[in-house]
């Protein structure tokens, strides 16, 4: 079957191919090989599914998690300087690019670090990109939180997409970390939510009121001289104020004597509408009408006495037939059966 397993050493790191087991092994762990364009696939993947700002922050948890567990692999180990330099080799070898550690102190806590053509520059430029990546420098920031014993995070300071002919990343201590931006995302996308649906809230509530607004207390004239308002449902500021509005302009534009304010489809009358029946009766009268109050039953009268509000000398009626045929008398006429 001809030989199924095969060796190479580049730099200092071993890979073995088991052709028979379809299995890659780089320095002694299982591995995997793919071509940029499927990295590519997969990163606009996740974009399109999840959107930018949480794209981003898989991507810098990956990267950091990513870069802590490397650093773990070799913990313990006191030589950090060579290390480093190990670590620079295992990515050239394994196709990630070039790394440089430019800066380094184990005593302030920070580095820097130079990357030229990696993975992740060569993706973003083939899909004509023009802002760096993050993956790479979290992966970074998760190494040497490792290393410091301590949390990192990092900064971009140059990028290869601006024209520099390498990425550059500071590392520095901060008190930033992946659970914190986890945490931090899944707020901002709550709070987003929440105010997508107020805003759907307040949108539908201004067209309820709307409708609301066109459908109540229509002013009907009845006959020459006579409006009727039906009143219907509760009444709050904003329902009595449109009323008194309505009923003002229609008395006013149609020359009106009387309006009949017909209470037969109020079920119940709390004291908040009886002042707003008040308040109208008062401005009906103040431009020269006279107000009526028709279609009261029993169970309302109660009401309306009950609410200590002071209706006295308002002429009233248990039906609109009763306060129509008022009307017309004070208007000098009379109603005549046909003979």
């Amino acid at each position: 079957m001809g030989n199924c397993h095969y060796e190479i050493k580049v730099n200092k790191n071993e890979f073995i191919w088991n052709n028979q087991e379809g299995e890659l092994t780089f320095d002694g762990a299982p591995a995997l090989l793919f071509w940029d364009s499927a990295i590519e696939l997969f990163l606009k993947t996740i974009e399109e599914i999840s959107g930018n700002d949480v794209s981003k922050t898989v991507y810098e948890v990956t990267g950091f998690r990513m870069g802590h567990l490397v650093s773990s692999y070799y913990e313990g180990r006191t030589d950090v300087v060579e290390l480093l330099n190990e670590y620079s080799d295992i990515y050239k070898s394994a196709g990630w690019g070039n790394f440089e550690i430019h800066e380094y102190s184990y005593e302030s806590k920070s580095a820097v670090v130079r990357i030229r053509n990696s993975w992740e520059h060569r993706i973003f430029k083939l899909a004509d990109k023009h802002k760096a990546g993050v993956l790479l420098p979290s992966h970074w920031a998760g190494i040497f939180s490792g290393l410091f014993q301590r949390n990192m995070w990092y900064k971009m300071t140059k990028s290869q997409l601006e024209g520099h002919d390498y990425d550059e990343v500071e590392i520095f201590p901060s008190n930033v970390t992946v659970s914190h931006n986890i945490h931090e995302l899944a707020r901002k996308k709550e709070q987003e939510s929440i105010m997508e649906l107020e805003k759907k809230v307040e949108e539908r509530t201004k067209e309820l009121s709307s409708m609301v607004q066109e459908l109540s207390s229509p002013i009907i004239p009845v006959l020459k001289d006579i409006l009727v308002v039906p009143l219907i449902g509760k009444y709050n500021e904003e329902r009595i104020s449109n009323l008194m509005e309505k009923s003002l302009f229609e008395l006013k534009r149609l020359k009106a004597r009387y309006l009949l304010i017909d209470l037969t489809g109020i079920k119940s009358v709390d004291s908040y509408s009886i002042h707003g029946i008040q308040k109208l009766i008062q401005a009906i009268r103040l431009i020269g009408g006279q107000c009526f109050i028709v279609g009261v039953s029993s169970e309302l009268s109660v009401q309306i006495l009950n609410s200590n509000v002071n209706l006295e000398g308002i002429q009233s009626f248990s039906s609109m037939q009763q306060g129509v045929e008022y009307a017309i008398q004070q208007n000098g006429y009379e109603l005549v059966k046909k003979k």
